[in-house]
């Protein structure tokens, strides 16, 4: 017997619902890197610049490893949505959110080597690594929140709540900008005063974020009764949270390993070219984070669909979402070509990085068309939850920018560095296309037997 479904249609409007204040929640994150990068260098000193770069970097690689709690929350929490399940969904966050609790201890534990393995694999310089260092142990200390920030937005992604996502999203973003700058200039504490000000940021979040769940959740009543309803500890619910997790890891460390790599390939080309792809490389996350609010659509509603067991609206939130992510990047790349000169002399008082980093302004600023399928077709897996898809695909798309790195690199300097990165997101969109092809026409039967 075929189980119930929940027709429901899926337009532009129902996109861009979910699509345009993700995108803005999602756009103000590289714009908080755009900030500090700003703040320490108006402070005129290159090392300082490089260590929050550096810095930055190296969070970035620690939060696109747990990543998985975002991406795997949203698509488990759509599926219970699409489903109309509402303990199954108090139970999806409470399990999300200890696991990124817990998560964060594990990197407050390993700091110390974190710290020293990032010192050396970038082969920065001495002045660079010290003030890495100054940056990094105090920042680190957001672990658990950051972490658990994840869990809560990917929840509220997952629920439809896009507008909820934004709000909590604005108020970490613009709290960090302006206790930086506080602790920075007003406080004159130099590098430090970043760090703590993205610590600050993060609890804030975490706590108005929590309170606003429980609030949605119909209380601490209501939300303790959907709580014993689930059975939290449930074997089997667990473990398809964590297979589904351990596919999303893997595919998180070889993506941040590619931009590590792609760092560290700039780093050893010196200073002044690792500040300005530093720079450059702020372009391509605001791209990232513009188009990571269409993923979110497809992933909600690829998800829902899934949990309503509805096919016709899982296509066509792929074919609407891939529609404007087109449209989107090539207008983001006309903008960067446009404003890209003045924002980075905005960015950096040094004229050798603002030199270097117009030289390759063209190479970054056309990397969003290539990235659009990667991006989409991403979120599509997700709310399905395809993890082993998603896996495999990483894994060929990095094979694929080794390959184009070693062959590029040494005839095009950094242009061709920049050319591998752009392999990187080609491949993987192919990729996906054709696992996607050879998965739908068992993917709702699957979800039609009750799987």
């Amino acid at each position: 017997m075929t189980a119930k479904s929940y027709p429901f249609k899926v337009g532009h409007k129902d996109v861009w619902h979910i699509a345009l204040p993700t995108a803005v929640a999602f756009v103000t994150e590289p714009l908080v890197g755009i900030a500090d990068t700003t703040i320490v260098g108006r402070l005129g000193e290159v090392h300082l610049l490089g260590g929050l770069l550096l810095g930055g970097l190296v969070f970035d690689f620690i939060a696109a490893i747990f990543y998985f709690l975002r991406l795997s929350t949203t698509g488990l929490t759509a599926q219970a949505f699409g489903a109309r399940d509402e303990t199954a969904q108090s139970a999806h966050l409470v399990r999300a959110l200890t696991v990124g609790f817990s998560a964060g201890l594990v990197v407050l534990a390993l700091m110390v080597p974190i710290a020293q393995f990032a010192s050396f694999a970038y082969g920065a310089s001495d002045e660079v690594v010290t003030a890495f260092q100054q940056y990094f142990y105090i920042r680190v200390l957001a672990a658990p929140f950051v972490l658990m920030n994840f869990a809560l937005v990917g929840w509220f992604l997952g629920r439809g709540q896009s507008f909820t996502a934004l709000i909590l999203q604005l108020i970490l973003n613009l709290s960090n900008i302006g206790l930086s700058i506080a602790f920075t200039f007003r406080l004159d504490m130099g590098i430090a005063g970043v760090a703590w000000g993205t610590v600050a940021a993060q609890i804030i979040m975490l706590v108005l974020g929590i309170g606003w769940a429980i609030v949605q959740l119909g209380g601490l009543s209501k939300l303790s009764q959907k709580l014993a309803e689930a059975d939290l500890l449930n074997t089997q619910q667990i473990k398809k949270l964590l297979g589904l997790s351990g596919d999303i890891l893997v595919r998180s460390v070889l993506l941040s390993a590619v931009f590590s790599f792609f760092a560290s390939q700039g780093a050893r080309a010196g200073d002044d070219i690792l500040a300005a792809n530093g720079i450059l490389l702020h372009f391509l996350m605001v791209a990232a984070f513009f188009l990571d609010g269409l993923a979110a659509a497809s992933e909600q509603l690829c998800g829902k669909a899934i949990g309503a067991r509805w096919r016709p609206a899982f296509v066509d939130a792929i074919k609407l979402s891939s529609l404007w992510g087109f449209i989107l990047s090539g207008v983001l790349t006309i903008i960067f070509m446009i404003t890209g000169p003045m924002i980075i002399d905005f960015m950096s008082t040094n004229e050798v990085v603002r030199e270097t980093a117009r030289n390759y302004l063209l190479v970054a600023a056309i990397a969003p068309v290539f990235g659009v399928l990667a991006f989409v077709l991403d979120g599509v897996f997700a709310g399905a939850t395809m993890g082993s898809d998603m896996r495999n695909g990483m894994i060929i798309s990095t094979i694929i920018f080794a390959i184009v790195w070693a062959v590029a690199t040494p005839l095009f300097g950094i242009v061709g560095l920049w050319w591998a990165l752009h392999s990187f997101f080609i491949g993987r969109s192919l990729v996906f296309l054709v696992l996607l092809k050879l998965r739908m026409p068992d993917l709702f039967a699957k979800v039609d037997a009750g799987a």
